[in-house]
């Protein structure tokens, strides 16, 4: 015979229930108030050590052990940005896997198309025909895109130059830039890289033809080379004014039998504003005050 339970016991049991039920809501809530409040708090940065220049104090309780030889921060206990090198995505690229309907070389139809080149440049064409066609498809520094010959180019047009301007190069609607880090220094600013055609064509346009670009390359030569040339004869000038005094100067003093170096004795003459070296004959006017 099952034996009933009272209504004090069942009340008991109750009571019972609805504590435990109080007790597992507060230990669920309490690590929540914890996260939120770490989010809140501001990270701390890293602090950079007064006894040396190279050294910085890291705290290893927020560390990750990688198990290959070195530790990781970790990115959200710190709070930094993550700094990674940026990847050229191609998810965006459309691909077609059917040959006759695919994406191809406008040089030679080949389906292989160089990635860097459709993604920034936006223009069609396989690594092959970048290394073929260096006339088109050559990438020049930000350095040689405002001081670039086309040495590609026939005899007619080795002596053009781009003659663009920093704001022109800054427009990233005239030209787009593959952004690279440094080769020479990781520290400096990174290296930008244009399409050689892309310049080309807007330079025939600024400068209405590559004729003209030619004449106002070879005027700006010229000038340059006139500056070169008056500053020269300029100074060639100015050394032979000195030579002609320092060669007077020495038959002088040769005439008068005076030394190089000696301490002028002055007389004056006539009782008037001038005055004369006895030994090298040399005037100068003395002004007299009465006070």
């Amino acid at each position: 015979m099952s034996k009933q339970l009272t209504a004090e016991q069942i009340a008991q049991i109750e009571a019972n229930r609805l504590q435990a039920l109080e007790r597992r809501k507060q230990k669920t809530a309490a690590p929540a108030t914890d996260e939120s409040a770490d989010k809140t708090a501001k990270p701390k940065k890293v602090v950079k050590s007064k006894m040396s220049s190279g050294y910085y104090e890291y705290d290893f309780s927020k560390m990750n052990d990688t198990r290959a030889g070195f530790l990781e921060e970790d990115a959200t206990a710190a709070g930094s940005p993550d700094k990674k090198r940026k990847v050229i995505s191609i998810d965006d690229i459309p691909f077609n896997p059917d040959p006759n309907d695919a994406t191809k070389c406008c040089e030679c139809g080949s389906i292989d198309l160089d990635m860097v080149y459709l993604k920034i440049f936006k223009v069609m064409v396989c690594k092959p025909c970048v290394d073929k066609i260096p006339d088109k498809y050559s990438l020049l520094t930000k350095t040689e895109a405002k001081e670039a010959s086309t040495a590609h180019k026939p005899i007619t047009h080795t002596l053009s130059d781009y003659l663009l301007t920093d704001s022109e190069l800054r427009d990233r609607e005239l030209f787009p830039v593959w952004e690279k880090a440094n080769p020479h220094k990781s520290t400096w600013n990174n290296m930008l890289l244009y399409m050689r055609q892309h310049l080309e064509s807007f330079a025939t346009k600024k400068w209405d033809g590559l004729e003209n670009l030619d004449k106002e390359f070879e005027r700006r030569i010229d000038e340059k080379r006139e500056r070169k040339e008056k500053k020269y004869k300029q100074s060639v000038a100015n050394l032979r004014r000195r030579t002609r005094v320092e060669e007077w100067e020495k038959n002088r003093r040769q005439r008068l039998n005076i030394d190089n170096a000696h301490e002028h004795v002055y007389e004056p003459i006539d009782d008037g504003c001038e005055q004369k070296c006895t030994i090298c004959g040399m005037v100068i006017e003395v002004e007299m005050f009465e006070f």
